[in-house]
């Protein structure tokens, strides 16, 4: 299936990975798991409420809902048909709350 889209993934998001594999709750990294293969077909469409986030001007950042506790941020390079993976611990609006974005 060459029309999939590249998944890649900042030093921030591999962090927050290992932080969950590490906390021994299988759950989220399956339900991970699973936003990942829908993201590679089709990024905002599939469960976990995709919605585009506001305050990024012409970027295409993405939130998913893990679980109540934790979203998956992520950005959509259409013309390189590429996701950058920016985040997948807390809330966006946890982040936003400090004046500097984390990404």
């Amino acid at each position: 299936m060459d029309n999939l889209y590249e998944l890649t993934y900042t030093e921030l998001f591999l962090e927050q990975l290992e932080t969950h594999e590490n906390s021994g709750q299988k759950d989220i990294l399956r339900k991970i798991e699973k936003l990942f293969s829908e993201i590679e077909m089709s990024p905002k469409k599939g469960t976990g409420h995709p919605e585009a986030l506001l305050g990024y001007g012409e970027r295409e950042v993405y939130s998913r809902h893990i679980n109540k506790k934790h979203r998956l941020i992520y950005e959509i390079f259409e013309e390189e048909r590429k996701v950058m993976m920016l985040s997948c611990y807390g809330h966006y609006y946890e982040k936003k709350k400090d004046k500097n974005k984390l990404f």
